[in-house]
């Protein structure tokens, strides 16, 4: 409430002595709010239970909370709040030493008997977490299914801290961008940028070989620390070339990223070339004696560059986790393609390439279910225990249908789809790998 009445230009009535209570981001803006508004003979601090290092909040924000003049009082947790006359007098608090690990892996601090002390103030602000106050519908309605951000109430979409709980500001930004997305697919909308400067395409040797290089950023200027007590930006704006020069320094992860391929130690992501596709695919409902085509949806790869996981040779680190700056997690995101035939038939995810056959294969299992695509030549032919189907390789339209299963099936085709991409990932591997054998 206090920065959404800062923002307002609301009176706040805070008075020259503020106490924060709390480490986070919120919390530091709230004590540099809180400066500008105590004057010059006025007193910020901030109260955490932990040290400062184990503050969450950016180290950036530390840093301009330390340098603008706040006070952080750290290793101590409030105890009781002293009112006189029905006013806020102060705050007892506890001193804390750090004592055995938690949960988290951070040291737990423990209250330390009788090393109580007194803060005076005018204005206490807990900054101590958020909750989400969604008062018009049951959590229950609020769950989303793997790969949508649409809930179970029909076009009514989720994201950022309400989908993920407490997280940061990038990921509710790109919650957003994808469900906007995604609900433009849904209206049938084309959501493309029409007036985007044209570029020049790069290869991807050339975008990778500027990944290596590290050109420092435009060191942005800020106003003197004598003159914060008001609410200038304090990051002053770039001028136009050095705005161009920090643009420069882009590594277009749009068109190839492959940050995840540079920084696994164990080599277990793979990169490989497709053509950006668009399928209309089909589904084939067979019951009995008849089998029925179906229209379905669209599938449809945009990227030229993709990536498989190498699951024999991952041992989860979370390397990949930590640099990928789309917010996933490459090593549960990415298929996962298995060299031992046997750890793919054990985990019954991901898909498998037959080396040997006589014609391109690849395995894959989708809910525990075993399917096969394999390259003719002229055609795709896709098969599981139900069934056997031919496709056309260019728009992945059904042929062919023979029904093995008395029982009948539905089947969606959007996995035979993903086989296609994934068939060709999987043969480049293999001949890059002889490659590399056959020049060692």
């Amino acid at each position: 409430d206090f920065l959404f009445h800062v923002k307002e230009g609301q009176e706040t009535g805070i008075g020259k002595n503020v106490v924060i209570i709390g480490g986070g981001n919120t919390a530091m803006d709230a004590a540099r709010t809180a400066y500008r508004l105590v004057g010059k003979n006025g007193k910020v601090t901030i109260v955490y239970r932990r040290t400062i290092k184990q503050m969450p909040a950016d180290l950036g924000e530390i840093k301009a909370v330390i340098e603008e003049g706040v006070e952080n009082i750290e290793l101590a947790s409030p105890v009781k709040v002293v009112t006189e006359n029905g006013n806020l007098r102060s705050l007892i608090c506890r001193r804390m030493k750090l004592g055995e690990k938690d949960s988290s892996g951070r040291a737990r601090p423990v209250e330390i008997p009788g090393s109580e002390f007194e803060i005076s103030l005018d204005t206490l602000i807990p900054a101590i977490g958020q909750e989400i106050d969604i008062d018009f519908a049951e959590p229950s309605q609020l769950e989303t299914q793997k790969g949508t951000y649409e809930t179970k109430i029909p076009h009514v979409y989720i994201g950022g801290d309400a989908l993920r709980g407490a997280s940061t500001a990038i990921n509710a930004i790109g919650d957003g961008r994808k469900a906007a997305q995604e609900i433009l697919e849904k209206a049938g909308i084309n959501g493309d940028a029409t007036h985007s400067l044209p570029r020049q395409p790069k290869e991807a040797e050339e975008l990778m070989l500027a990944k290596t290089k590290r050109i420092p950023p435009q060191q942005v200027k800020e106003i003197p620390l004598d003159d914060r007590q008001n609410f200038k930006l304090v990051a002053t704006t770039l001028t136009e070339e050095e705005a161009v020069e920090e643009a420069s320094r882009c590594l277009l992860c749009d068109e190839v990223c492959n940050i995840c391929t540079t920084v696994c130690p164990n080599m277990a992501f793979h990169s490989f070339e497709t053509e950006p596709v668009r399928y209309e695919l089909q589904k084939v409902i067979a019951t009995g004696n008849e089998v029925t085509v179906t229209e379905s949806k669209t599938f449809e790869v945009k990227q030229k560059y993709q990536i498989l996981h190498l699951a024999d040779w991952c041992n989860e680190c979370g390397n990949c986790d930590t640099f990928c700056p789309s917010a996933g997690a490459p090593y549960k995101e990415k298929p996962h393609l298995y060299l031992n035939r046997e750890s793919f038939e054990k985990e019954k995810d991901g898909f498998y390439y037959e080396q040997g056959s006589t014609e391109p294969c690849l395995l894959g299992y989708q809910n525990k279910k075993q399917y096969k695509l394999t390259d003719k030549g002229e055609f795709l032919y896709f098969e599981s225990e139900d069934f056997g189907m031919s496709f056309n390789k260019e728009n992945m339209q059904v042929e062919n249908v023979r029904v093995f299963s008395d029982s009948g099936f539905e089947q969606d085709m959007e996995i035979a789809a993903e086989m296609k991409v994934i068939l060709t990932g999987a043969q480049s591997f293999y001949q890059g790998t002889k490659k590399e054998i056959t020049t060692n």
